[in-house]
């Protein structure tokens, strides 16, 4: 089963479009959204693991966070992962010539991990799409991101095409499984419409942006529907009860997914 299908069922099976992102932040890290002082990011991580399972389908781990874990403790996390009928997603924006992607996409099987985000800057969405393939993994394409410098990617230009819709052209010509697409203010309705022609029908749409930095999935659900999977880390993972705020955003985003279709229904 590819990861698109695989996605489809656990978000069906968990009723959920939910996808917690894990970015354990140590105490002399930064000022705020840290996990508490004598915890480890190893016992972080699976509380909040435990503390969603019910409400998430995806976990992702943003990889940056993680420098400092054994292989065999990130093997713990996706065995927890699994177990408790979730997949997972290594953030790691992989980017660079064949050999070197090759290799990293070799560790990201024996992590146990369920796909991977892909950077394209090296102009080799392709080849790290068969290799990824190849190893049973899905590959998540960066194409228009949520951080406000990212409007670059709408300003640049390829063959007369933003150069956000050219890398969703890649993406599709490559058959990769998604596509990361920001839920925030420089990412219009029409961005959305215009990736979503581009990519095609299989393709999952990973949104990051929503909960602190205040987007929204709305136009993302109307135009990907049930292929749309909702990233919320530090509004979920550094609140008073992760697994209160895990149950709104899923309760929130069944909602927006009924929206669309009662909406496709009427017109």
């Amino acid at each position: 089963m590819n990861f698109v299908d695989k996605y489809l069922e656990h978000a069906k099976i968990k009723k959920s479009y939910l996808c917690v992102g894990l970015d354990p932040a140590i105490p002399n890290q930064r000022e705020k959204n840290t996990i508490p002082k004598g915890m480890t990011k190893l016992e972080f991580m699976i509380n909040i693991i435990k503390a969603v399972e019910k409400h998430a389908s995806v976990i992702k781990i943003n990889r940056q966070y993680i420098i400092g874990l054994t292989i065999e403790e990130v093997k713990e996390i996706n065995k927890l992962i699994h177990s408790l009928g979730m997949l997972s997603i290594i953030d790691h924006k992989l980017g660079d010539i064949g050999s070197t992607n090759d290799s990293a996409i070799y560790w990201f099987k024996e992590e146990r991990f369920d796909a991977f985000t892909f950077s394209p800057f090296a102009g080799n969405t392709k080849e790290a799409t068969v290799t990824a393939h190849k190893h049973g993994l899905g590959i998540i394409v960066l194409t228009l991101m949520s951080n406000p410098e990212a409007e670059y990617q709408k300003k640049a230009t390829i063959d007369n095409n933003p150069l956000y819709l050219y890398i969703a052209n890649q993406i599709k010509k490559a058959s990769s499984d998604g596509c990361v697409i920001g839920a925030t203010g420089h990412v219009s309705k029409e961005d959305v419409a215009l990736i979503r022609k581009k990519v095609g029908d299989r393709c999952i749409a990973l949104v990051p942006g929503v909960g602190a930095q205040g987007g929204s999935a709305d136009s993302l659900f109307f135009h990907f529907g049930a292929k749309t999977m909702v990233n919320v880390g530090r509004a979920i993972i550094y609140s008073t009860d992760p697994k209160k705020e895990a149950e709104k955003y899923q309760k929130m985003f069944n909602e927006k997914q009924k929206e669309v279709v009662r909406r496709r229904v009427r017109f």
